[in-house]
C-alpha cells in the first residue's frame, strides 16, 4: 500500500512540473508574439518652439534645452503620433565650412511621444560627420499610459528613409554585458 502512495504521489508531482513547464512555454510564446518589429519617418518638418542657450569654448558650440514639435508615423500604430524634444548639442566648428558641408555634431535628446493610446518616453543619442554622410542615432522608448510595460528599441539614419528601424519588447532591455578586457601585451 505505501508503494502505491509513493507512486501516486511520484506521478501527481511529475505532472504538476510537466504542466508548469507547459504554462511557462506558453507565458514566453505569447511575450515573443508581443514582440514587433516596425519602420518609422518623421513625416513633419520639425518646429522649433523654444530657441536654446548657446555657448562657444575652444571651437565646440554647445546648445541646450531647444525645444521641437513633430509628427513620427510608425509601421506600428503604438509609435505614431506627436513628439515634443528637448535637444542639447555639442558642434565642432574648429573645421566646420561655411556652408556647413563639413562638420561634427553629438545630440542628446529626450522625447514625448503622445497618441490616443498612450505615449512614450524617448531618450535619443545621435551623431554625425557630415563630410562622411553619417547622421546616425540611437532610440530607447519607454511605454507610458496605455503602453506601460512595453520598451523599443531603434536605430536611425537621419539620411534615409524609413529613418527609424527599431523592434518593441513587452519587458525592459536586459543589461549591456560588459566589453570584453583585451589583455596588453
Amino acid at each position: 500500500m505505501r508503494m502505491i502512495e509513493t507512486t501516486t504521489t511520484f506521478i501527481l508531482a511529475l505532472g504538476l512540473l510537466a504542466g508548469s513547464a507547459v504554462g511557462v512555454a506558453a507565458q514566453d510564446e505569447e511575450a515573443v508574439a508581443d514582440v514587433s518589429s516596425f519602420t518609422a519617418d518623421r513625416t513633419t518638418q520639425q518646429d522649433q518652439v523654444v530657441e536654446g542657450t548657446s555657448s562657444d569654448a575652444g571651437g565646440l558650440e554647445e546648445t541646450t534645452g531647444s525645444v521641437y514639435v513633430g509628427s513620427l508615423v510608425s509601421s506600428d500604430p503604438r509609435l505614431t503620433g506627436t513628439y515634443t524634444s528637448v535637444d542639447n548639442w555639442v558642434v565642432d566648428t574648429t573645421e566646420m565650412l561655411d556652408d556647413f558641408s563639413l562638420f561634427n555634431v553629438l545630440v542628446a535628446s529626450t522625447w514625448e511621444l503622445t497618441n490616443e493610446g498612450g505615449s512614450w518616453l524617448v531618450e535619443v543619442t545621435s551623431f554625425g560627420n557630415i563630410e562622411q554622410g553619417v547622421n546616425a542615432g540611437w532610440f530607447e522608448f519607454v511605454g507610458q499610459g496605455g503602453y506601460k510595460g512595453l520598451h523599443a528599441y531603434a536605430v536611425a539614419d537621419w539620411l534615409d528613409s524609413p529613418q527609424i528601424v527599431g523592434t518593441i519588447f513587452p519587458r525592459p532591455r536586459p543589461e549591456t554585458p560588459e566589453p570584453y578586457a583585451a589583455e596588453s601585451a
